[in-house]
């Protein structure tokens, strides 16, 4: 068996008060206070419990609260890594302790500094604020109603290797670590514990009456690197954006706009217009352009032999999805390729490109291949 995995915190500067329980009452009032006791921060606020039915009244303030406790809480199923963040929070509530969806709530949340990585100095995920904006939420009731939804400046990375990735290396193959501690019923795990509690709260989001009045990602970097070629491939999205208008289950569609540069060349816009009834309809408008087909040269290394010199590829794409069934018109152009010397490595394959390309190419230098999806069902 699994040696438990000890967990060390403490808050100092800890302030309870109440007038007590009187004994014609069922309620409790409290008010408290503490610091963190291993990094900065503080929260504050006010505590009402019947102790009859458990229904309870909330008011807290969270102060740059470091959330240092969450990395001890990692070891029970990531093999390795670092956490840091940092919570603000002004949240209004009434629920019960017994029913997590026996709650209405309000208020601001704000995650800060998050990163989570290799090492301290190497993240794999991080973002500079997740913050939300909340008018009502009240599951019992179907109410998701938020004023904004926002993040800034998030960056995620993901590595592929020769036998995993950098995900299953950290969580096990396809996730076995964290099942595992899942399966375990007689171990808390703060993690799981708060992954369960949005889960509970989010699952009738979408059959539920919901608002957003702003949604966006500003400024996001999405880094690809893959180890199993002949040569390092990589490949990243920044800065990256994407802003939604009112996003209203009461409107016929909502409507978000995407665009990002490119690394290390070209361009990137999209649109996506979404039914908020319904997850089986939307339509997706994408285009990539004056991407340089040399920053390929891994792949057709790998599979052909045969290097680029010079070209671009632009790709574009038109999605209609209707009750989950799918028409779409793709087409991909390369323009200009040049080959280049055949690359001899006994961990390569060979494809006759030089012949192949005089097939393909079309008047003006340039490779077209457009294909068209009809109406199927949940063609992906």
């Amino acid at each position: 068996s699994n040696p438990i995995m000890p967990i060390g915190y403490f808050i100092k500067n800890v302030y309870i008060e109440s007038p007590g329980k009187y004994w014609n009452k069922d309620v409790i009032d409290i008010a408290f206070a503490f610091k963190s006791g291993i990094g900065t921060g503080s929260v504050k606020g006010k505590f009402m419990i019947n102790t009859e039915n458990l229904n309870y009244r909330l008011a807290a303030k969270a102060d740059t609260f470091d959330l240092k406790i969450i990395e001890q809480y990692l070891k029970d199923f990531a093999n390795y890594g670092k956490f840091r963040a940092f919570l603000d929070m002004d949240i209004r509530a009434t629920g019960n302790l017994k029913d997590a969806e026996n709650l209405s709530a309000k208020g601001r949340i704000a995650i800060n500094d998050f990163h989570f990585g290799k090492t301290n100095e190497e993240d794999y995920a991080s973002f500079k604020q997740l913050t939300i904006e909340m008018i009502e939420l009240n599951p019992m009731k179907k109410k998701y109603f938020f004023d904004s939804i926002v993040l800034a400046s998030p960056y995620l990375k993901y590595e592929r290797y020769d036998s995993l990735d950098n995900i299953q290396e950290i969580f096990g193959v396809k996730g076995s670590n964290v099942k595992s501690a899942n399966a375990n019923p007689d171990k808390f795990n703060l993690i799981l514990e708060i992954a369960k509690y949005v889960s509970t709260l989010a699952k009738n989001f979408l059959v539920s009456n919901y608002k957003i009045n702003k949604f966006a990602i500003y400024d996001a970097d999405i880094q690809y690197v893959d180890y199993t070629l002949y040569e390092k491939f990589s490949i990243g999205l920044n800065p990256l954006t994407i802003k939604a208008d009112s996003v209203n289950k009461s409107r016929n569609w909502v409507h978000l706009n995407i665009t990002s540069g490119i690394v290390p060349y070209g361009n990137l816009t999209a649109t996506l217009h979404l039914n908020p009834k319904t997850n089986d309809d939307f339509d997706i408008n994408f285009a990539m352009q004056k991407v340089s087909a040399p920053m390929f040269n891994p792949y057709f290394v790998t599979y052909t032999s045969f290097p680029l010199n010079r070209g671009s590829v632009e790709f574009r794409s038109n999605w209609t999805v209707r009750n989950g069934n799918i028409k779409s018109t793709n087409n991909l152009i390369l323009l200009d390729p040049r080959l280049t010397k055949k690359v001899k490595n006994k961990d390569t394959k060979w494809i006759p490109m030089p012949l192949i390309m005089a097939f393909v190419t079309e008047y003006g230098n340039a490779v077209s291949y457009t294909h068209l999806t009809l109406p199927t069902n949940r063609e992906v």
